[in-house]
């Protein structure tokens, strides 16, 4: 019984970020205007359809028996690292930017130039959000785009919390 619980409630967590890293990517997506769609954008709302997914399967688990234990562990394991991958994704093209509104020239240029938060730009004209003087949503595609990757990686510490409590349980022989 205390299996079944832990389940429910790691595949609720997984499921809740899931849809928390789809919902902030679709909001950073329909932020974009002009020119191409930064494809880290994309495939951050693949990550959180497929934590979604992945959240399905393991709940799934839960009545399936062929779906727990080792397949759920490749399960578990192939959504870990397509997080990981987003997670670290969307941090080298952060650029490690500073959302704050303030004097740090250098962390200003950073903010405006990054593709994930200017809403796009177009040659000898500029960027969407620049040139609209749309700081507050400079800020907010900034906030937005962090808090997307803190929630990839959280979805890989309630991963790795189920994978322990899967191989415990295997491990026991139930």
């Amino acid at each position: 019984m205390a299996g079944t619980l832990s389940n429910f409630i790691i595949r609720g967590f997984q499921f809740l970020f899931g849809i928390v890293v789809l919902g902030l990517s679709v909001t950073l997506i329909r932020a974009h205007h002009w020119g191409n769609l930064p494809a880290t954008l994309g495939f951050a709302a693949v990550v959180g359809g497929v934590s979604i997914l992945g959240a399905l399967i393991g709940l799934a688990g839960t009545w399936f028996s062929f779906l727990d234990g080792a397949i759920g562990l490749i399960v578990d394991g192939l959504v870990a690292l397509i997080n990981a991958a987003g997670g670290i994704l969307m941090a080298i093209k952060l650029q490690g930017v500073q959302c704050k509104d303030g004097t740090d020239r250098a962390n200003g240029e950073k903010i405006l130039g990054n593709d994930l938060l200017n809403g796009g730009c177009i040659k000898n004209v500029g960027c969407y959000w620049v040139l609209k003087q749309d700081v507050g949503q400079l800020l907010s595609s900034c906030r937005s785009s962090q808090a997307d990757t803190v929630f990839m990686f959280l979805t890989i510490a309630v991963l790795f919390a189920s994978a322990l409590l899967t191989f415990l349980r295997m491990r026991k022989g139930y």
